[in-house]
């Protein structure tokens, strides 16, 4: 059920004293969380209740800090607007503390909403406007747009239009030719799990790192094609000069509709996903622009960057500073080598563990190799490892030797 809803809210609401219109980019704390657990209704009967309806999932999607919610929901509940109750909560061991509204606190969400949903805003996209009221949104948006989020957008706009491809919420822009294939792509849970844990906070930018041959490259080519309601630019920076990628930024910024001319005055305002990819081996100039890139980001900027490179690169190599990893602005993720488990998909053979193990040995688990074994691709192994070709004959051998 969506929050606003087009019936007419019956019934006497006392103690709550509203203007003739309510603006709804300055909602107080106090109407935001009625709202977010009006939404929430559904959970009110069940035994085990979701971490949404926690403290922690109530500070993280109405965005107020921990000490601060701790006050506003005491606050609420000596109105008897909300209660507490210690519940099982799913994937926590411990009961923890649930709200929920009262009778009182459901009038009061109920009259918010009723006066809010005739409330215009001024919908943008691809350079068209067009006026919406709040009780249509979410029906205008397929969903992908509701009364919190609406509300969070105006407020940061500090006016009443929302630009949906701005904000990636509709047809996000991808940019992503010569990404690497991703059709037979095997394990990474963990590191695509972090990947998505990253994107949700507010760390500004990740950098991928892995041996040659590890799959930085293909694992963040995974986490990008999987990624929705986010405009994506992928950059290669092999032989990449910073005028050429000034101006393949600028024709992004022309495919999202938005001034390409300077681009880091726009570029950080959109929610973006800049993909830097094979940081190695480049030139000067090309480590200057992303030192500049990565200090012009704020970390409550909707603008994300990932950078992919070789595990161990120098310190004095590195476009970023320790400083940036321990203030978080900056999260590093090393890539491992697959475990057998992995490798023997890519080999899609059920082998021997003799054969398994000595061909774990060869590729330590690298998944460039251990595909280009698979696909029988001798003289690509030849150029690539120090193997001799006795040694990649007895490799192509092994990967027969299976169980049955």
């Amino acid at each position: 059920m969506t929050l606003l809803r087009k019936e007419k809210i019956i019934g006497e609401v006392s103690n709550y004293v509203l203007n003739d219109m309510i603006d709804p980019s300055s909602l107080t704390y106090k109407q935001k969380i009625l709202l977010y657990l009006k939404d929430r209704e559904h959970q009110y009967g069940r035994v085990e209740k979701q971490e949404d309806i926690t403290q922690k999932g109530i500070s993280q999607n109405v965005g107020i800090s921990r000490t601060h919610l701790s006050r506003v929901l005491s606050s609420l509940s000596e109105q008897d607007l909300i209660k507490e109750e210690l519940a099982p909560v799913a994937g926590h061991d411990r009961k923890m503390k649930t709200y929920s509204l009262t009778s009182q606190g459901v009038k009061k969400a109920d009259k918010i909403l009723n006066e809010l949903s005739e409330t215009s805003i001024d919908l943008i996209e691809g350079g068209e406007e067009r006026k919406v009221t709040l009780s249509r949104v979410e029906e205008e948006t397929d969903g992908k747009l509701d009364l919190l989020k609406c509300i969070s957008l105006l407020e940061e706009e500090d006016e009443k239009s929302i630009d949906l491809r701005k904000q990636g919420i509709i047809e996000p822009v991808k940019m992503i030719e010569n990404i690497p294939r991703t059709e037979d792509f095997y394990g990474r849970d963990e590191e695509l799990e972090r990947m998505e844990r990253w994107i949700e906070s507010d760390r500004s930018a990740l950098v991928v790192l892995g041996r040659k041959g590890y799959g930085a490259s293909t694992l963040t080519a995974k986490f990008i094609r999987d990624l929705e309601e986010r405009h994506v630019l992928w950059i290669k920076l092999e032989g990449k000069t910073e005028e050429k990628i000034k101006k393949r930024i600028s024709d992004f910024l022309e495919k999202i509709d938005a001034e390409s001319e300077k681009i880091m005055n726009e570029l950080p305002s959109h929610k973006a996903v800049v993909v830097f990819d094979d940081y190695y081996e480049i030139g000067g100039d090309v480590v200057s622009f992303l030192q500049d890139f990565l200090d012009q980001i704020e970390k409550n900027d909707p603008l994300k960057m990932i950078i992919t490179g070789r595990e161990g690169t120098p310190v004095y190599e590195r476009f970023y500073r320790t400083k940036h990893v321990e203030d978080g602005v900056v999260e590093e993720l090393k890539v491992s080598p697959l475990d057998r488990e992995e490798a023997e998909k890519i080999l899609k053979n059920d082998l021997k563990e003799e054969a398994l193990e000595r061909i774990m040995m060869f590729t330590k688990g690298s998944p460039q190799l251990l595909r280009l074994l698979q696909q029988g691709e001798e003289e690509k192994l030849c150029e690539l490892t120090p193997w001799e070709k006795e040694q990649i004959s007895l490799l192509m051998y092994l990967k027969t030797e299976t169980k049955n």
